[in-house]
């Protein structure tokens, strides 16, 4: 396995996170490893799908940060806003991609004037992120396509900062809302049978008391289901918002089991989504989730590479 040290003061292979992922081979012979030391890395970043099997390690979580501010009105050199989808601090295209102990933030702040700006933007198949921190406002974590796993991290936001139609299974995560808001909007195709699974996280917030939604369908029919976590007061009891679209009701798959917390709510939920058996629950494990056809179980692929 090729390793390579990023580090500010001179001491590792490259100063930027940029020029080691530009040095790695396009479709590599082995894997590579990326060690970046603590800093603050103010790069707007692509890792390309010819480069799979690439590992990025932080020295910490909160003192390796990757941080840039493109936001969707801003505009571009022929004065046209960019929109959503070119505004990510990394876009991550690869498949086989693993990042740990880092920082993502989308730096443009919070009103009006700047949208939609996304910190991590997830475009390939078999990605795993642990004790990796999304720092954002809209739109924070977008996941286009494919599988991926995300544990022990924590995503901040305050609408549908968490969305796409990728399948994602996020295990003991702390999904922190700022103000008023949406957690999710899921856009799963309907061809697609799971969407987003939440299990043993914790929702929680700085927002008002009952003012935030677990998820709003960006496409009809939207799979999201939270499995034995933790809501603050900020979730309202509700839980659910139909993105003011009653056809939205009849085709979107949102779900709950074993949620606890004052947030909780199952008698007020929307009678529109489902409080899951218990073995329907248990059954969504990471395997159950992200098997697909080959089936991947990042756990233990992790527990191979030790």
């Amino acid at each position: 396995m090729r390793q390579i040290t990023v580090s500010q003061d001179g001491q590792g292979d490259y100063r930027s996170i940029g020029d080691a992922i530009e040095a790695v081979r396009v479709l590599p012979l082995e894997p590579v490893t990326i060690y970046v030391k603590n800093g603050i890395y103010r790069e707007k970043l692509v890792v390309p799908d010819n480069k799979p099997d690439i590992t990025l390690i932080g020295e910490s979580a909160e003192g390796t940060v990757i941080a840039w501010g493109d936001y969707a009105k801003m505009t571009d050199e022929r004065g046209r806003e960019i929109a959503t989808f070119r505004t990510a601090t990394l876009k991550v295209e690869a498949d086989d991609f693993r990042m740990e102990n880092l920082t993502v933030q989308n730096t443009a702040g919070y009103g009006p004037e700047i949208g939609q700006a996304v910190a991590l933007y997830t475009a390939g198949d078999r990605q795993v992120y642990r004790r990796v921190r999304l720092i954002g406002h809209q739109d924070t974590l977008y996941t286009s396509r494919g599988r991926q796993y995300f544990e022990d991290c924590y995503i901040e936001g305050h609408v549908d900062y968490i969305f796409g139609s990728a399948t994602v299974f996020f295990e003991s995560c702390e999904i922190h809302s700022l103000r008023a808001g949406y957690v999710t909007a899921a856009s799963t195709a309907e061809r697609t049978e799971l969407g987003y699974v939440f299990r043993g996280c914790r929702l929680t917030g700085a927002a008002e008391e009952a003012s935030v939604y677990l998820g709003r369908p960006w496409r009809p029919a939207a799979h999201t289901v939270f499995i034995d976590t933790w809501m603050g007061p900020h979730i309202h009891p509700a839980g659910w918002d139909n993105w003011s679209n009653p056809d939205n009701e009849r085709t979107s798959r949102y779900g709950e089991y074993g949620s606890t917390g004052p947030g909780a709510a199952p008698a007020a939920r929307v009678p529109w989504a489902a409080a899951l058996p218990e073995a329907q629950a248990r059954a969504l494990d990471v395997q159950r989730v992200l098997g697909g056809h080959d089936g991947w179980n990042p756990a233990a692929a992790q527990e191979s590479r030790q």
